[in-house]
């Protein structure tokens, strides 16, 4: 490759986990702090059980069956109103409202439906 050319095509710098500290680098410090951290996974974790049990003991299949077609129900309304909107090519901006307004409910049941797998996934609901 000749010098002064470019390179085409996307960099993108990571987080980087392999530089320490003189003191990190130390076994027995780096053992506290596994130690540390997996310390502190299981109290998050006990929260997460202790937390969720007690503010959603509903959360059950049902529950969450009801969720997920909901979830369904405003992906359908979202499309609907995109393919009615898209008959006309300039839409009213009430119906741009509309359509915004249905495309939030949709992405925000869809993140609850989302961290509700995420608590059951983790174990932190008791289902029944």
């Amino acid at each position: 490759m000749a010098s002064g050319g470019k390179i085409i095509g996307e960099y993108s710098k990571g987080k980087v986990d392999k530089l320490l500290t003189a003191d990190a680098a130390d076994s027995s410090r780096s053992q506290r702090i596994r130690r540390f951290l997996e310390n502190m996974d299981a109290a998050i974790l006990e929260a997460n059980c202790e937390v969720i049990g007690r503010e959603l003991p509903n959360l059950d299949r049902d529950s969450f069956l009801r969720m997920a077609v909901r979830v369904a129900e405003l992906r359908a309304d979202y499309i609907r109103a995109g393919l009615h909107m898209s008959e006309a090519r300039h839409p009213e901006p009430s119906s741009v409202a509309e359509l915004a307004r249905l495309r939030t409910a949709y992405e925000e049941m869809l993140a609850v439906y989302e961290a509700a797998e995420r608590v059951i996934e983790r174990g932190y609901a008791k289902l029944g």
